[in-house]
């Protein structure tokens, strides 16, 4: 991962030689998830619910590591331990980060889907 990057390029590459042509696949089905994610994840927090926030800020922790995205997955990490603790962001600002991340995460994710 250099400084510019969002992914580990060498987890991707372990993905990508473990899943073979499949991979592809995975690459539109992670952006449309995490789309989801990022937008249940804002719901829960202006509805204050608290569990629903902790279950989606985990999904996003996982399933980006699960693609390399080891920043966006940073970010979902910290969210889910704020949500053990019972807590929320102050403001709905902590998803515009993430949103930030997530598009340069899809950017270069591009490459991959073909």
């Amino acid at each position: 991962m250099n400084d510019r990057s969002v992914i580990d390029s060498n987890s991707l590459a372990v993905l990508q030689e473990a899943m073979g042509e499949d991979f592809a696949e995975l690459v539109p089905i992670f952006i449309e998830s995490t789309e989801d994610i990022l937008d249940c994840l804002l719901k829960a927090f202006i509805q204050g619910d608290v569990e629903s926030f902790t279950r989606e800020a985990h999904s996003l922790k996982s399933s980006s590591a699960n693609l390399g995205g080891l920043v966006l997955s940073k970010m979902g990490a910290k969210l889910e331990t704020a949500g053990h603790q019972g807590q929320l962001p102050e403001s709905e600002a902590f998803i515009q980060p993430l949103k930030e991340t997530f598009a340069l995460m899809t950017k270069e994710l591009q490459q991959y889907k073909n």
